[in-house]
């Protein structure tokens, strides 16, 4: 089964949307069955890399390294990610690296790199450019994440040297989620204000332009869920990373 776009969008509604506001969030963008699948795919999943920032360094710790630590380690580890975050950038939240896994031609069967390159595709690329207005828009990259208790991404503008990032975009794939349990994409004025709150919500695209602040909001301890999401940069020029 491929997957498609549901068919009720209006891409010229979306489009003037976004050019209002920065940011457009799209509900039901998939039809229930490609949704339905790709949760089951997230819940399913186990080879998850926990990642973080080591003074400005990229970490990804894999599932067989994250078994291997003791409990005392993890919980150093986990102090000093959040003494890192109370003056410096910083996040922590499990990752799947598609773009990355699929350009090194691992797991191309897997229902997730299908998705990816249904986004690499000209339905979605297409998409993305009537609605973000940025004809220029040549391709997606992708990971798969999940935010469990203790889980956040500090505030950022997602601008980064080389990587010709135009909008970022979020598919949300998690069910029943309950405001007290934070999680929420953030978007914040230039006094840090959050002007737009956005709950993880089944089956609903958020796209956001480049550059522009935001975070995902700390996880509660309590959270009976994980927050399951598809994310990464609508991009132009070619693919160089």
């Amino acid at each position: 089964m491929g997957f498609s776009l549901s068919a009720a969008l209006d891409a010229r509604l979306l489009a003037a949307q976004f050019a209002e506001q920065g940011y457009v969030s799209i509900p039901s963008i998939l039809p229930d069955e490609n949704a339905r699948r790709l949760h089951k795919a997230l819940i399913e999943f186990a080879s998850w890399n926990l990642v973080f920032n080591d003074r400005g360094k990229h970490i990804d710790l894999s599932t067989p390294q994250l078994h291997a630590m003791q409990p005392e380690k993890a919980q150093q580890l986990r102090n000093a990610i959040y003494t890192q975050a109370s003056s410096d950038f910083q996040y922590l939240y499990h990752n799947y690296p598609i773009f990355d896994a699929h350009k090194d031609e691992q797991n191309r069967e897997h229902v997730l790199h299908k998705f990816y390159e249904w986004l690499d595709g000209e339905e979605f690329l297409d998409f993305a450019r009537k609605v973000t207005g940025f004809d220029d828009i040549s391709f997606v990259d992708a990971q798969a994440t999940r935010f469990n208790p203790g889980h956040f991404l500090a505030t950022h503008d997602d601008v980064e040297e080389g990587k010709k990032r135009r909008a970022a975009y979020v598919f949300n794939f998690t069910r029943d989620w309950l405001p007290d349990w934070g999680g929420y994409l953030q978007l914040l004025d230039d006094d840090g204000n959050v002007r737009r709150g956005l709950r993880p919500t089944f089956n609903t695209l958020n796209v956001i332009a480049v550059p522009q602040r935001h975070n995902v909001s700390f996880i509660a301890p309590f959270a009976a869920a994980s927050r399951l999401a598809i994310t990464g940069w609508l991009r132009y020029g070619n693919v160089e990373s």
